[in-house]
């Protein structure tokens, strides 16, 4: 009999070979996700379409359960905030030998209803829609469960309702996340949250089986996400993080940071196929190596670097140690300064230490923040870098060795002390303050003001002039690698892409200084301490502060900025995004015509009914027309109220809102002036306050949308019903055109009205 199986698993693995992941097959998925169905937001119709595209897949390929797990209401844990909804999870299930569950899972919604949403996340999707074909051909000890997460990009709504809601999620060993699979640059791992790190298990295997593989270019970004657990709430997360909030051991594989994401150059033509193979061989590796053998911890803290393609993990209570070590190191060397000082009193008494020194910082630290909006006042944009920001940091740097030159012209004057230990006293001093309050946050990111402790110590310790000047250079470098980091870029986008007031914008400058200048402060301070304990012109900083000096480091300032004139501000990759609103109010009828972007609003043509017209201002807010709407209202509203009481007024509502196109959002709000509201139910409600309750939908699909509500007024109080609806159709016909510009357009309709009793 045993002979027999032997021959018989002989001949099946002939017949029946294990099936390769298919690029060209991925890729047809991705097309038909991002092209044919286009973007989908949470809750949208197409997002319905790409989910149900999902689930037909899963049938077409023979899994043994494919079903739609509906969510109506969406849930976000980390902001509190309810929609109602139509999304759900498209779920894929492939029964093992065992009740024992590994996820595969991917979000398959896009980020807005104008992102096509190719690589984030179409092409994630792309991955396991194949990896459900390449796997159904096998055998596995563990149920395999395949996910298609809908909401991810409202708040990770998806995944959190999955993992609330499986009633299998105590049997889950494993999840493996797919989110964007561009193969233009590195596949980076996603695995801190604030519930821990993935294990070193999971971590370690996913480098040893991308590099059996062959591939090259699996990283994991540590400086970034060093600075990002600075950030409460960071601004990176994927569906693996509900997993590993359950204690679930979860890792996501996502592309380069740098790829245009969340903008409409997010498409099938931007991509770039060969991610799709590398993420789904990967995540193949990843289940037949775990198939058997799954670690037991689930999650760990640790501290990872990457040397070449090795994975080196640091456990946190070796970076306590050297932190510790510095301290320790940094005191002994301070007793040793101490002995050698000179100046034990100086006859004055210097109320802020240091301050000359600080304003210092505060100038260079000046030049180098305003020399970008300098540079973009001159050429007419508000942000010159988003097509080219490392150039721009070149810049910077030419600017803030101008900003050197001017100090060391200044220095001369402020009669500063020649005491080493008078500087490096205050160096330290700085460093262990940020020590403290960066070990309240976290130890990993106490590590890197200690490393720079540790080396600005050493340059006071080492003997040799050159050996001091290295130290002091390398000191600063891991402090400001948290900010400066692999995330930069990405970082520096996203806040030319954000609109905020001007106030806000020049509150944020004034910020950037103060604390870089801060956080520069103790290197400029050690400086000082080794300078003055050499005595020796380091870097022939005499020469600086000449005339001929400051012209060279000033011509090579002007050099670079004439250079980056010619270079555009905005590609087609990178383009300038432009909010255009028409705002109607539904009562009047009356509209008015809104452009907004976080870029100047100029060289803009807009063709409308009326007249054309060309907008050239350094305006990033303006109202430029108004118009009346007399055909069909778009939403009609249906309501009964029934409301009665003597001292408290009871209200019930009944309200049957139509809809001519369907919104992206629709919100219903009750409001007394003053009063206290109780006793607040219905069907639809999202939120309560005090005087307030509000009923919120995202993309309503249901046709026959009827809303009860129920709610007391303390005392008699008038109530306000206040309507709020927005749709990406335009209700009022206008074009709106500039070069390498993407235009967000939307309609949103407002009516406020008192329901008396």
């Amino acid at each position: 009999m045993k002979y027999f199986l032997l021959f018989f698993l002989s001949f099946y693995s002939c017949c029946y070979p294990q099936i390769q992941f298919s690029t060209d097959s991925s890729l047809s998925y991705l097309k038909t996700v991002s092209v044919e169905i286009g973007a989908r937001p949470m809750g949208s119709m197409n997002e319905h379409r790409a989910l149900k595209f999902g689930l037909n897949k899963f049938r077409e390929f023979g899994l043994d359960d494919a079903y739609l797990m509906k969510m109506d209401a969406a849930l976000n844990d980390h902001t509190g905030a309810l929609a109602n909804t139509s999304s759900g999870i498209a779920v894929g299930v492939l029964k093992g030998t065992t009740d024992r569950i590994i996820i595969i899972g991917a979000h398959i919604d896009s980020a807005s209803p104008f992102v096509p949403g190719a690589n984030d996340n179409g092409s994630g999707s792309a991955v396991v829609i194949e990896l459900a074909r390449v796997l159904s051909r096998e055998q596995f000890r563990h149920t395999i469960v395949f996910c298609l997460f809908g909401g991810e990009e409202a708040g990770l709504h998806g995944s959190n309702f999955f993992v609330n809601n499986f009633a299998q999620i105590d049997k889950v060993d494993l999840m493996l996340g797919a989110d964007m699979a561009d193969g233009g640059g590195p596949l980076h791992i996603l695995i801190d949250t604030e519930y821990g790190s993935a294990p070193i298990w999971l971590v370690q295997s996913a480098y040893e089986e991308f590099n059996k593989l062959g591939y090259s270019g699996l990283c994991y970004t540590t400086h970034f996400f060093a600075a990002m657990n600075i950030i409460p709430g960071s601004i990176i997360s994927s569906d693996h993080e509900p997993f590993m909030s359950r204690g679930i051991p979860a890792i996501t594989f996502t592309s380069d940071l740098n790829d245009p994401i969340h903008t409409p150059q997010d498409d099938f033509a931007h991509f770039e196929p060969g991610g799709l193979k590398r993420s789904g061989d990967l995540i193949n590796n990843l289940v037949h190596r775990f198939d058997n053998n799954i670690g037991n911890a689930k999650t760990n803290d640790y501290y990872l670097l990457q040397a070449g393609n090795r994975a080196l993990f640091f456990p946190l209570w070796l970076l306590c140690t050297f932190i510790l070590i510095s301290i320790a190191l940094s005191i002994a060397a301070l007793l040793i300064a101490r002995k050698r000082r000179f100046e034990i009193d100086r006859n004055r008494k210097t109320r802020i230490p240091a301050l000359k020194l600080f304003l210092i910082a505060l100038l260079i630290q000046a030049c180098v923040w305003l020399s970008e909006n300098l540079f973009g006042l001159i050429k007419g944009v508000r942000f010159p870098f988003p097509a080219n920001p490392d150039l721009y940091i070149l810049l910077g740097f030419l600017a803030a060795l101008v900003g050197i030159a001017i100090s060391l012209k200044l220095t001369p004057r402020m009669n500063l002390s020649k005491d080493p230990y008078r500087w490096y006293f205050r160096a330290v001093a700085f460093l262990l303050i940020l020590i403290l309050l960066a070990a309240l946050s976290d130890v990993r990111v106490a590590f890197y003001p200690a490393v720079s402790l540790f080396l600005l110590t050493l340059a006071i310790i080492a003997k040799i002039p050159w050996l001091k000047l290295l130290f002091w250079i390398l000191s600063p470098h891991f402090m400001f690698r948290l900010f400066f980091s692999e995330g930069f870029s990405f970082l520096s986008r996203q806040s030319a892409y954000s609109f905020v007031p001007p106030i806000w914008v020049f509150l944020m400058h004034i910020f950037y200084i103060i604390f870089f200048s801060l956080w520069s402060f103790p290197f400029l301070l050690g400086f000082a301490a080794v300078y003055f304990d050499t005595k020796v012109n380091f870097l022939w900083l005499n020469k600086w502060k000449t005339r001929l000096g400051i012209s060279v480091i000033s011509a090579a300032f002007i050099i670079c900025a004439a250079v980056l004139l010619f270079i555009p501000s905005y590609s087609d990759e990178w383009r300038q995004t432009i909010y255009f609103d028409e705002n109607v109010d539904m009562k009047t009828e009356n509209g008015i015509l809104r452009l907004m972007s976080s870029e100047f609003l100029r060289d803009i043509y807009i063709d409308m009914p009326e007249k054309d017209t060309v907008i050239t201002t350094r305006e990033r807010d303006i109202v430029f027309g108004e118009f009346s709407y007399e055909g069909t209202p778009w939403i009609q509203l249906n309501r009964k109220v029934t409301a009665g009481g003597d001292s408290s007024t009871v209200f019930d509502i009944s309200l049957k809102p139509r809809f001519t196109n369907t919104p992206s959002s629709f919100t219903i709000t009750y409001s007394s002036s003053v009063n206290k509201m109780e006793e607040i139910s219905g069907n639809y409600i999202t939120n309560k306050s005090y005087n307030a309750v509000s009923l919120k939908w995202n993309y309503p699909q249901d046709t026959t949308l009827t809303v009860l509500i129920h709610f007391k007024v303390i005392n008699a109080d008038s109530v306000t019903e206040s309507i709020d609806a927005r749709f990406i159709e335009l209700i009022h016909p206008v074009r709106i055109e500039k070069e390498m510009t993407n235009i967000n357009s939307q309609t949103i309709i407002r009516q406020s009205e008192i329901i008396k009793r």
